[in-house]
Formats: structure tokens, sequence, C-alpha cells
């Protein structure tokens, strides 16, 4: 999540982000790359179609500079089609140290001197022809923070419906609600599978699930449906040991809050007992 971003500065009274013009194709395009961007997991689907209207096309031609080392960050680039280098000087000598392009996951950039109000850390060279979309340093800023900070406030919000974790202080909770991931789930999804390492600690936000275990070759319950406020996986973690059943998604979605193992250790160590007390959870 976002909350080492730096702060997005004034923006002025009545200001909306840009919509250009794009084809439905672009925009299909430009919702599924925002979505696999590991720092925009937080934002909403409201969020992503305002990104997605604001993004510029740009095209460059070979050997274009897309942005240059120690400039300020004005902008944020999806790289469609095309190959970049990345170039930084080392002791006087520009040294290509890797590659951006439309095809892999390293298909975006730019986004660190806007994170963090730093320069540009490297040049971007285009190696070939590169077709890119541009979003403008004020409204990935404003539309960044403002999504980061309404996401963490409504899981503090959450937190507080938890019974499990009426023990923390406020000041945890915050830290707890910072921590978390939001992570989806259809119908039918296999949300964690018995047998299998455990990574991650689940608290229902939204919908319901159940917990099985295979007897005899059998997928038997052994819980009632789990709703909002109720958790699983924390056993696998307290006890590093192998998911203890299996969890399914029972509603058409389900959105759960997760936590890493080692924030779960560091956080909710205190309530180990209590945890381990509960009768159903994997």
């Amino acid at each position: 999540k976002c909350s080492v971003m730096a702060g997005v500065g004034k923006v002025e009274e009545g200001w909306t982000p840009p919509v250009f013009d794009k084809s439905e194709e672009n925009k299909a395009m430009l919702d599924a790359r925002v979505k696999g961007i590991f720092f925009m997991a937080h934002l909403t689907q409201v969020d992503v179609d305002t990104l997605v209207g604001a993004f510029e096309n740009k095209v460059y031609a070979v050997g274009d500079i897309l942005m240059t080392q120690g400039a300020e960050g004005d902008c944020f680039y999806v790289i469609e089609s095309g190959k970049t280098d990345v170039i930084v000087d080392i002791e006087g000598s520009p040294t290509k140290v890797a590659e951006k392009d439309g095809e892999g996951e390293n298909n975006f950039v730019g986004e660190l001197a806007l994170l963090y109000n730093a320069p540009r850390s490297a040049t971007i060279k285009a190696t070939t022809e590169v077709t890119s979309w541009s979003l403008d340093r004020t409204t990935f800023k404003t539309i960044m923070q403002e999504s980061a900070t309404s996401a963490n406030d409504k899981h503090r919000a959450f937190l507080d419906k938890v019974p499990i974790l009426n023990s923390l202080s406020d000041m945890e909770k915050m830290q707890l609600a910072d921590a978390l991931k939001v992570k989806v789930y259809k119908s039918g999804d296999l949300i964690i599978k018995e047998g299998d390492d455990g990574d991650d600690f689940f608290i229902v936000e939204e919908g319901e699930v159940v917990c099985t275990k295979n007897k005899g070759g059998a997928e038997v319950e052994v819980s009632p449906q789990l709703g909002a406020g109720n958790f699983f996986g924390e056993l696998a973690l307290l006890n590093d040991d192998k998911r203890q059943a299996s969890v399914k998604a029972t509603t058409p979605e389900v959105e759960c809050l997760t936590i890493d193992r080692k924030t779960f250790k560091r956080m909710l160590g205190p309530l180990e007992e209590i945890l381990k007390g509960q009768e159903y959870s994997p």
C-alpha cells in the first residue's frame, strides 16, 4: 500500500482529472495493466476508471528519451509496446542497468519520482518505436493518495468490529490497517488448501466462506459459514505447520483482508493464546 507515498501538495480548487479519448480496446488494456501493478492494488474500480481516462497516448521513436536521470518527475508511464533501456550514470559513465518493455511485467516506469517526490533515478531511452500512455503527476498522486487514505480509514473502522482484535490499542489497529492487503474471490474459489504451506492470515470483510477437511476422500464441512469479522488461517502461522483445512468462497464475491506471516507474528503475536482457542480454523 502507498502509506509511504509523499504528500500530494496543494491541488487547485475545482481540479478534476483530465480525460483523453481512447478506444474501448485501449481502455480495457489500461484497466488490466493498472490492476496488475502492485502499488495500485488498493485502488477501487472507480479509481481505476479515473486513471484509465486520464492516460494520454505518447509515441516515441528509436533513440528518444522518455525521461532523464536527475530531472523532476512529471508523469508516470505504462508501456503498451516497444522496448526501452534503463540507463544510470555511474561515476560519470551512462550505464545500461535494465530494460523496460510492453511485453513483460516491467511494463511501467516513472513511479518512484512521483511516489517519493524524488528526482528521476534513471534515464529511459527508446530502443525501438515505443507506444506508451502517460499519467500526469497531479492525477497520479491525488488518486493514489486519496484511495490509500480511504481504504485505510475503511479498514481501520472495520477492525473495530472484529472481536478478536478488541485487546489491540488504537495505534496497533492503525498499524494493522496499514499492513492489510485486499484479496477478492468468487463463489467456489479455493482460498486455502488443506496440506499447503501457510503464509497469510485472513479476515473476512465481505461475503462468506466455509472450512472443509478431507475425510475418507470426501470434503466434509467442519465449520459454519464464516462471514464478515470472522477469520481463518492463523494456526498454520502460529504453529509453523501446514494448513489444517481448506477454505472455499460460498457467496458470489468474497473480500478478505490478509496479513503476511512476518506482519502477523509481529503484530498479532500477543493474541496467540486467544487465537489458538478457536475451534475452527485452518
